[in-house]
């Protein structure tokens, strides 16, 4: 609640009561914050501020008749353009003011779609990432799920937002079984990697790649800087798959602006669920949006992984226009 207005006919009374003065006089009666300044004896600067925290706190609320209408057509188009089984969209009435916002607010809704959608004794892998992190923080019940891990890990990933973390987590809330792979993302030995291949705890986890019933995914976009993995990626990886237009990564896949798989060293000294077995799973659920994301979402798309997108209504938009 802000401080009451001081040197104005309105300082002795309760905030609340301008908060819906500014309000109605802003919305209803199409004054400009000038002529609203003018009448509280505030200046303009103060009268923005008050009709930004009026909003805030929920004294006026913006509703959008038609836009359910808009949000599932625009889904629609994109499912057929794509080929994809389901698109679910932030709608545009709702707002962020960055990524780590954006990626909250594709939290809830992906959390909200994921109740729904998993049914008891379903194996379900899932991979890194915040906005996944977010989606996890915001679940609050499943049926009894597998939950499967889709790559080893790295220190380079934020704890929070790592594989073996999501995984437990999940684990929690479904009352169901983890399989986590205490392994590194990959190794710099080959003889190394096909050791811990054929560690028992690895076998486990790894025997359900080619099974799952539904992978949850981010996408992480490498042109723009956005992706997890391309942070952590040795710089002699990088060059060679540069040159060859490397724009997403969907787990540990990696895929250039035309959606073909590219090959790397990860596919050899890695541990993660391969494209072969992305593209057996019933379902792979990809989780993005934002500008930042934008070419890494087009790119998976063509690539045909994904059957379910859960993005935000400009980058829908955007895609149903390209």
């Amino acid at each position: 609640m802000p401080k009451r207005i001081k040197n104005s006919r309105w300082s002795g009374y309760d905030p609340r009561y301008i908060y819906s003065l500014v309000v109605r006089r802003y919305f209803v009666e199409m004054k400009t914050k000038t002529e609203i300044a003018e009448e509280l004896e505030i200046s303009r600067f103060k009268a923005a501020r008050l009709i930004d925290e009026a909003i805030e706190q929920e004294y006026v609320k913006f509703l959008f008749p038609k836009q359910q209408m808009l949000d599932e057509e625009v889904a629609h188009n994109i499912c057929e353009k794509y080929g994809l089984q389901k698109a679910v969209v932030l709608s545009v009435s709702e707002s962020w003011n960055s990524q780590e916002e954006l990626n909250e607010k594709l939290g809830g809704i992906t959390a909200s779609y994921l109740g729904n959608y998993l049914t008891g004794g379903m194996k379900v892998g899932i991979a890194w990432g915040r906005v996944l992190s977010s989606t996890v923080s915001q679940l609050t019940s499943l049926p009894a799920l597998d939950i499967v891990q889709l790559s080893g890990v790295h220190p380079g990933i934020e704890f929070s937002q790592g594989p073996i973390d999501l995984i437990h987590r999940l684990a929690a809330i479904s009352q169901g079984k983890a399989h986590p792979m205490y392994v590194p993302m990959w190794v710099d030995d080959e003889n190394l990697a096909e050791k811990l291949a054929s560690d028992p705890a690895v076998v486990d986890t790894q025997q359900y790649y080619s099974c799952l019933d539904v992978v949850i995914t981010g996408i992480g976009a490498w042109k723009t800087g956005s992706s997890s993995l391309c942070d952590i990626f040795p710089e002699e990886w990088q060059t060679p798959l540069f040159r060859d237009d490397i724009a997403a990564d969907v787990c540990i896949t990696l895929v250039n602006s035309k959606g073909e798989i590219l090959d790397s060293p990860i596919s050899r000294l890695g541990f993660g669920i391969s494209s072969e077995q992305l593209r057996s799973a019933k379902t792979v659920i990809g989780v993005a949006g934002g500008e930042q994301k934008y070419e890494g979402i087009v790119a998976s798309l063509k690539s045909g992984l994904l059957d379910v997108l859960i993005t935000d209504f400009d980058t829908a938009v955007k895609l149903v226009n390209s």
